[in-house]
């Protein structure tokens, strides 16, 4: 294939996908380019990837073109995308992005396991702490009221 057909099949893309990692600032595009070889029909997503990557995305925006004559922008904005998950946006209906619906689909793995024993671990140990100075007061407080038990009250007499 030619370098002019290859700009040409760039040239033809019919929808877009774009991610921005704020963090990074990581731009990556997506496309789906039509196919002129036996009238082949396109795939209706796209499968884009990141990489294994230990931080949140900041922000995801999803876009899709416009049909000519059109003003509005098409594209919608999510925050906060956890990492290694897969994401399905729905962009229906097209021309209402704030409808557009988005799945997150987590894999379990030994490190959820892990996080969730961790959280756990860490609330017990508040736990604890709490008790223990809860105890305490309640021991002080015994302490004075038997001190305030002792002392003679000379209103008595």
């Amino acid at each position: 294939m030619c370098e002019k057909e290859r700009d040409r099949n760039v040239e033809k893309q019919q929808c877009f996908q774009h991610i921005l990692c704020a963090c990074l600032l990581l731009i990556i595009l997506a496309g789906q380019l039509s196919q002129s070889a036996h009238l082949a029909l396109q795939l209706p997503y796209n499968v884009l990837g990141l990489g294994r990557s230990a931080n949140f995305l900041d922000h995801l925006y999803v876009g899709i073109p416009r049909p000519s004559g059109e003003k509005s922008i098409r594209k919608q904005e999510w925050t906060a995308i956890i990492p290694n998950s897969q994401l399905i946006v729905i962009p229906y209906p097209h021309n209402v992005p704030r409808s557009w619906s988005a799945k997150l689909y987590l894999t379990p793995s030994n490190i959820v396991m892990l996080t969730a024993i961790a959280l756990i671990g860490v609330c017990v140990f508040i736990l604890a702490i709490i008790g223990i100075l809860h105890w305490q007061e309640k021991k002080a407080d015994d302490r004075e009221k038997r001190q305030e038990a002792h002392r003679f009250h000379f209103d008595a007499m």
